[in-house]
């Protein structure tokens, strides 16, 4: 099975537009990077219609996180210094532990189930996004999976479901879904971070939005944030 997630933009009503350089940036580097995307898996083919051609081309060589450093800068804080010791994520695995091979491309590949609690005064939304911190380019670790629209009432994920209003990132893989952990066979383990954001603004983004534009809006509306970490090998 494929990995999938991706991160929404800080497109807010009456400002959703993307820059040409961004797609140009995109383009080009699932281009090259369509035979190995550094985490064991295989992008999707290059779709004209999901990413129109640049003006010009540049050759990239690096893989997917390639040339997103000047677009988003760097993820969202991984933690909130003004972030209650009391916000939580649980995940089917303790902070640190092994993932479930159910979560990864070599079972199921379905979302884990999620819990989370005490979430900051002021929060409206909720955002979660997976990243492989033992996957990197540029400083960028390697999305998997990105998802906004949740309620921070609702405090649970249903494995492999996902709420009315909620929607997904296009991730490192080209595709709008979770992605589970797919390393290559023999390397060291890798560490996959699960991060749930709390939001003070509402995500104005679409399904298939691109990972970096979710993970930019997600950091300019962030009040606090929790992290969940796993390790998988293969």
């Amino acid at each position: 099975m494929t990995d999938r997630r991706r991160p929404p933009t800080l497109r807010l009503v009456g400002r959703h537009t993307r820059s040409n350089a961004m797609k140009a940036a995109v383009v080009l580097t699932l281009i090259a990077a369509g035979c190995d995307t550094g985490d064991g898996k295989q992008l999707r083919p290059y779709d004209p219609a999901d990413y129109p051609a640049p003006a010009t081309t540049t050759e990239v060589s690096i893989g997917p996180a390639e040339n997103f450093d000047d677009a988003v800068g760097s993820l969202p804080p991984a933690a909130d210094a003004a972030t209650p010791e009391s916000f939580t994520l649980t995940a089917p695995w303790p902070d640190g532990g092994a993932i479930d091979a159910r979560y990864t491309c070599d079972d199921l590949d379905v979302a884990p189930p999620l819990s989370w609690g005490g979430v900051p005064d002021g929060t409206v939304e909720i955002a979660i996004a997976m990243v492989d911190d033992s996957a990197v380019s540029n400083g960028q670790p390697f999305v998997h999976w990105v998802v906004a629209g949740l309620d921070p009432n609702e405090i649970a994920l249903v494995e492999g479901d996902l709420p009315d209003g909620a929607v997904q990132a296009l991730n490192y893989f080209g595709d709008v879904d979770y992605g589970g952990p797919c390393p290559p066979p023999g390397d060291d383990p890798h560490l996959y971070r699960l991060t749930a954001y709390a939001l003070n603004t509402p995500l104005q983004l679409a399904d298939g939005t691109l990972a970096t534009e979710f993970l930019e809006a997600i950091a300019q509306a962030t009040i606090g944030s929790t992290d969940l970490n796993g390790t998988y090998q293969r």
